[in-house]
């Protein structure tokens, strides 16, 4: 089962996240994501100008497992799985604090308000989508449940920092972060939450909304007496260190969720690549050779013929040579990778990833994809002349999960690919947002001047094949130099 989600992750960063969702008894996860970007000829991207280094440096990708889906009522209710997994890890530290109960105590917090954030994020959407006759029961939920769980997780904490033997340890750090992020969560989703309600005119949700803005207001005074700080209107400074306080603990958070990796050139295709190179210097020399010995034959030794044949192949082999590496790459390009990039998690290696980036020409990309490229005939034409662009990024993934499965207290249900593409690049050559324009006005008495829109579209294609399934999805992106404007999903 694949899940495809694409969005700007900022004004220049494009973000795609594939889910690739496994059964329950299937620990293996090979997947291939093939990626045709069709860029304007206008932006001059070209090997020259755009080399693979510098994409590379455009381009961050990680895999991280999918976060364990429960409820929100789910996660501290008698035979919770999140919460006995974390005050078991805690008893298990309390009776022997060793470096093994110290990590899985540290793993167990992070997975819980992993969880608990997955959990707000699911309520509030869901909140959105229900008929009318289900949001009374759902927000009553969501303030009951979320109440709950701050309450048992603070005892939990206030237990252990009582407990005379662990006083000044370095966990107890990880507790206070784990409370500090779930201040923070806790306050981001119940003010989407009472955003939503507010708006909401029917009286029986009035009782509702000053639930939630008494389970703002209750946090916010905890959250003052252990000394966090929240966002305040008109506090700029103190609001830019919270900012940045909750992105810090974010990534923390879901560090346990990404997979460990050590990028390095493909081994692999580097080897191959050297036996060809040495394979075009050894057809270089056959001819420099071949040259040498018939002038030396026929003219004999010491010659004037002679040596300017010993010149001449020689200029001549250095050509052939750069000619066979030339050849040789071509070749290479399709069926070797840049980059293979090792996984692991607890220091064991469970799987690898391999990417390779390159230009391409129209005869090198499937039919089927220049089919759901659909060029217009205005296009079509325009590429006779000024062929448009094609960056292919390849990506193959392969993961076995059967080695984290072995000793995890969870199950994780599959693997998110998550891409990011930062298209400043391109943009730095993209002419003013604006274009002075004139028409006539609306008595079409007068010429006017207003200033119009000027757009670019960059096309991504994606083949992603997976198991037996195989998946087109195709996005243009309608941009401008001073950033993102659209993304559009166009039906294949």
């Amino acid at each position: 089962m694949l899940d495809i989600k694409v969005r700007s992750h900022d004004a220049f960063t494009l973000e795609m996240k594939v889910g690739f969702i496994k059964g329950e008894n299937q620990h293996k996860s090979d997947f291939t994501i093939n990626t045709w970007i069709f860029v304007p000829n206008t932006l001059d991207l070209n090997k020259t100008t755009y080399s693979k280094d510098q994409f590379y440096s455009d381009v961050k990708s990680k895999v991280r497992f999918i976060t364990p889906i429960y409820k929100l009522g789910a996660i501290v209710d008698e035979g919770a799985i999140p919460f006995n997994n974390l005050s078991a890890a805690t008893q298990d530290l309390l009776r022997e604090e060793s470096e093994l109960h110290v990590y899985e105590i540290e793993f167990q917090l992070k997975m819980f308000m992993a969880i608990f954030r997955s959990a707000l994020r699911n309520s509030v959407a869901e909140f959105k989508q229900v008929t009318e006759s289900q949001p009374l029961d759902l927000v009553q939920s969501y303030v009951d449940s979320c109440i709950a769980i701050r309450d048992k997780y603070r005892a939990l904490k206030e237990e252990l920092h009582q407990n005379e033997q662990v006083t000044g340890k370095e966990y107890l750090n990880y507790f206070s972060f784990a409370d500090e992020y779930l201040s923070y969560t806790l306050l981001r989703y119940s003010f989407l939450l009472l955003d939503q309600l507010i708006l909401i005119s029917d009286e029986r949700f009035q009782l509702l909304q000053n639930q939630v803005k008494q389970l703002i207001l209750s946090e916010q005074a905890y959250m003052k007496s252990e000394g966090y700080s929240f966002i305040k209107a008109n506090e700029k400074a103190v609001n830019q260190a919270v900012i940045y306080r909750y992105a810090m603990l974010n990534k923390y958070v879901e560090s346990d969720l990404l997979l460990e990796s050590n990028k390095k050139k493909d081994s692999d295709g580097v080897f191959v690549q050297q036996v060809y190179y040495s394979l075009a210097a050894g057809i270089s020399m056959i001819f420099a050779t071949i040259v040498a010995f018939s002038f030396q034959q026929k003219y004999g030794n010491f010659t004037m013929p002679l040596f300017v044949a010993l010149v001449v192949g020689y200029m001549l082999k250095d050509r052939i040579k750069d000619l066979m590496r030339f050849y040789f790459a071509g070749k290479l390009g399709g069926k070797y990778f840049d980059n293979k990039t090792s996984i692991s998690i607890k220091g064991k290696p469970i799987g690898w990833i391999k990417e390779a980036v390159d230009f391409i020409t129209d005869d090198k990309v499937p039919s089927e994809i220049l089919n759901i490229r659909n060029r217009s005939v205005l296009l079509e034409v325009e590429n006779r002349i000024h062929n448009e662009k094609i960056l292919l990024y390849r990506k193959k993934v392969s993961l076995d999960r059967g080695e984290v499965m072995k000793n995890s207290t969870y199950f994780f249900k599959g693997v998110h690919d998550i891409f990011r593409f930062n298209l400043t690049r391109m943009m730095q050559r993209m002419d003013n947002p604006k274009v002075a324009v004139l028409s006539l006005d609306e008595q079409n008495e007068q010429v006017i001047q207003f200033y119009a829109d000027k757009v670019y579209y960059i096309n991504f294609i994606s083949q992603i094949e997976y198991e037996d399934y195989t998946e087109y999805k195709r996005y243009r992106i309608i941009c401008q130099r001073d950033g993102i404007q659209k993304i559009e999903e166009l039906f294949t």
